[in-house]
C-alpha cells in the first residue's frame, strides 16, 4: 500500500513529537503492509504550523530518512505537505514555499472545517487555474460537504481529486463523518484512502484494517484502486481516471 497523508516528521506539527515516535509510526506502517508514504506536515497555518519548504524542512526529512536506514525499516518516505488553503496560496506555490506530493502536479489541500462551499470552490479553482491539481484532504470532515455532498461531485468534475481518511470510514470521527464518507464511497467520489496518522497510539498508520474493511464492504479491486493504484498514479504524476463518479 501507499499512504499519501501522514504526519510522521518529528516535532514539526501536531503529529509525531520526536524521532522515536516517528520510527514507531514507520514500523507500524510497514507491518500493516505499507511500503511508501508521503510525509505531509501541516503547512501554511499562520500562527501554528507554517512549515514552508526551506532548509529546516529538508533537514528534518533527511534526518528521518537516515534514521529509517539505520534502523533497517524498509519504508520509502517522499516529500509533501498538507496545505491549509487560503486566498493567497498560489503565489506561495509559485515561490516554492508550498510543495506538492512527490514533486508532482498534485497538491494535498485542507480547509477550515466550517468554510462555506462557495469559498472552498473559489480557492480550488484558483489552484486549478494555475495548472495544478488539488487533492482535497478528508472532504468528509468539512461541514459544507456533510450538508451538501454534491459539492464534491462538482469539485471533482472540475478536476480535483479526493482523499478520505481511514478513520472516517471506520467510524472514528463520529456518525456524521462516517455517514458522509460512506456516501462518497458509494457514489464513486473517493480517489484514495490514507491514514492521516498523527501518532503510534492514536490515529495510527496501521493500514491493514482499512484494507480489510474495503475488501469486505466493497471488493478487492476497489481496495487496490484506493490504496495503491491511484496513489501510485499521483506520485508518478500520471492522470487519474474516475470510475462511477456521479451526482448524489
Amino acid at each position: 500500500m501507499i499512504d499519501i497523508h501522514i504526519h510522521i516528521l518529528p516535532g514539526i506539527d501536531d503529529g509525531s513529537s520526536d524521532l522515536e515516535e516517528s520510527l514507531m509510526m514507520a514500523d507500524i506502517s510497514v507491518r500493516s503492509g505499507v511500503h511508501t508514504i508521503v510525509a505531509t506536515p501541516h503547512s501554511n497555518l499562520t500562527g501554528f504550523y507554517q512549515n514552508y519548504f526551506d532548509e529546516r524542512f529538508y533537514r528534518n526529512l533527511q534526518r528521518f530518512r537516515r534514521a529509517l536506514e539505520r534502523e533497517r525499516i524498509p519504508l520509502t518516505v517522499l516529500s509533501g505537505m498538507e496545505i491549509f488553503t487560503t486566498d493567497h496560496v498560489v503565489p506561495k506555490m509559485d515561490q516554492g514555499k508550498l510543495i506538492s506530493l512527490n514533486h508532482s502536479r498534485y497538491y494535498l489541500m485542507e480547509f477550515d472545517f466550517g468554510l462555506d462551499g462557495e469559498m472552498m470552490g473559489g480557492r480550488l479553482k484558483d489552484v486549478l487555474n494555475s495548472g495544478r491539481i488539488p487533492v482535497i484532504a478528508h472532504p468528509e470532515r468539512y461541514e459544507c460537504i456533510q450538508e451538501y455532498p454534491d459539492l464534491l461531485y462538482y469539485f471533482m468534475k472540475e478536476g480535483c481529486l479526493s482523499q478520505v481518511n481511514k478513520g472516517s470510514l471506520l467510524g472514528r470521527f463520529g456518525r456524521d463523518v462516517k455517514e458522509t464518507a460512506d456516501q462518497l464511497m458509494e457514489q464513486g467520489l473517493v480517489t484514495c484512502v490514507a491514514s492521516d496518522a498523527h501518532s503510534p497510539k492514536f490515529r495510527t498508520p496501521f493500514m491493514a484494517e482499512i484494507q480489510d474493511y474495503l475488501e469486505q464492504i466493497y471488493d478487492y479491486k476497489i481496495a487496490k484502486q484506493l490504496l495503491y493504484d491511484n496513489p501510485l498514479r499521483i506520485l508518478q504524476d500520471e492522470p487519474v481516471s474516475f470510475y462511477g463518479v456521479k451526482r448524489i
